[in-house]
């Protein structure tokens, strides 16, 4: 994984770079395949940059975010225990949880939201219009719920909520559109990757673990962007799978300040992991400590046709937020890593159509297969335990040749669903209105 680190000084005038034009949202688009891509993945984890999010004044909070915008992530295969009004996961099959850290929160981490509709479309279809109706009601949908029923909020979070308005319910107010109806404010990149049983296991028991130290209230939740921000949870719960390496929380403020994750970097971060290894270098699996970890204990190694980057953006025509919104890189916008290798993986078909995904990686497994040496060659030129690695190797391979017939053949069956993607046609339904980048809140408005 590129980390990226750059001065702190420069971050302000970096980041006012990067977000002079607005991104896309509407490229690539959504996945069209999302029932064939949950046969064929039961289990899997999306992580999501979201863009800044920014209410048109005067009407309920006034919550306005900066262009670094924020980070969440959905789970499927990872569901609420329904015997606790706490949010503690449990695994499940054909469900999932919506996850976002909020520095709102006293005695939580983070907020699970049950059900990737509601967590990112309220109570919308993706191509509704959000009216003023409709917010009211996804509030109140949402305290029926009880998302935040177990969970306290900070005093500053809620002081400033108007007359007669009772305390629970601004909790549902200033949280809408970053915890919950996520693509009512906000745009959104993501990046779904399979995982395996025992991946979301751990995944879950690494979220549990950080709920569980502020659930008796003893102990108060604080966040800040630098030691301890929403990247932090998204990218350690990733590293508890075995995906990349754990990024230190509470560094040395110095430290922290020179590496730090950010929301749309990690988009690319975690692409660029899946990418790392060519899956036919036998010998560069082999000697990655971390992939040869994944293959000989879950069977599972980085890419795949599994790996996908979506957008979405924000819910227009829109009654209650701007919909012209900015998420930005922190890196030099012309010569940086990372607008190039956004670029290229939004141009890769394989990253956003699940058809043309299987099909490059049924001609690279049957390379793989045509290439094959013995074990015999390879024991000649690495270590006696490299057996255990090559045994492991080919029974993945085995799998995932499998899985893409099947994948294939799903599509063929249900050629309504099939991945063969179409740029959207015509404008947006209302000219979006334009966010003011450089505005800001304390950390928990991002």
């Amino acid at each position: 994984m590129r980390v990226q680190r750059v001065p702190i000084l420069l971050l302000a005038l970096i980041g006012t770079l990067g977000g002079c034009t607005p991104p896309d949202f509407h490229k690539p688009g959504p996945l069209r395949a999302d029932a064939a891509y949950d046969a064929l993945f039961p289990a899997w984890a999306e992580l999501c940059a979201v863009s800044q999010i920014s209410k048109i004044p005067g009407y309920g909070a006034d919550i306005a975010g900066g262009p670094g915008g924020h980070a969440v992530m959905y789970l499927q295969g990872a569901c609420l225990d329904p015997n606790s009004s706490y949010p503690v996961l449990r695994a499940c099959s054909g469900d999932g949880t919506g996850i976002s850290m909020n520095s709102h929160f006293v005695n939580a981490n983070w907020v699970g939201v049950p059900g990737r509709t509601f967590f990112y479309d309220g109570i919308l279809k993706p191509d509704e219009g959000l009216t003023r109706a409709a917010y009211q009601a996804t509030k109140a949908e949402a305290r029926r719920r009880g998302l935040y029923a177990s969970i306290d909020f900070q005093n500053w979070a809620v002081r400033d909520r108007p007359a007669g308005s009772s305390r629970e319910n601004w909790k549902y107010e200033v949280s809408i559109g970053t915890d919950y109806a996520v693509s009512y404010g906000r745009a959104r990149y993501c990046d779904r990757v399979p995982l395996t049983p025992g991946q979301m296991r751990r995944v879950i028991d690494f979220l549990n673990a950080r709920n569980a130290v502020y659930r008796d209230g003893k102990k108060t939740f604080e966040t800040n962007v630098l030691q301890d921000n929403c990247n932090h949870l998204t990218h350690n719960a990733l590293a508890a799978a075995g995906l990349w390496r754990e990024w230190p929380i509470n560094q040395f403020v110095l430290a922290a300040a020179f590496s730090f994750p950010v929301p749309k970097n990690e988009v690319v971060n975690l692409l660029d992991r899946m990418e790392r290894h060519d899956p036919s270098d036998l010998r560069a699996l082999y000697r990655d400590p971390l992939t040869r970890q994944t293959l000989l204990h879950d069977g599972w190694l980085p890419g795949g046709p599994g790996v996908i980057l979506d957008s979405h953006p924000a819910h227009a025509p829109n009654a209650v937020y701007n919909t012209d919104l900015s998420l930005i890189f922190y890196d030099d916008p012309i010569l940086g890593h990372y607008h190039r290798a956004f670029r290229r993986y939004l141009d890769d078909p394989r990253y956003h159509d699940l058809r043309a995904s299987l099909l490059w990686y049924r001609e690279l497994y049957r390379r793989i297969e045509a290439r094959k040496k013995p074990l015999a060659w390879w024991l000649r030129r690495e270590p006696t335990d490299f057996a255990v690695f090559y045994d492991a190797y080919y029974a993945w391979l085995t799998n995932a040749r499998k899985r893409v017939e099947t994948g294939l053949t799903t599509l063929d069956a249900a050629p309504d669903a099939s991945a063969s993607r179409t740029e959207p046609s015509g404008t947006p339904p209302m000219a979006p209105r334009r966010a003011d980048a450089l505005q800001n809140l304390p950390p928990a408005a991002k």
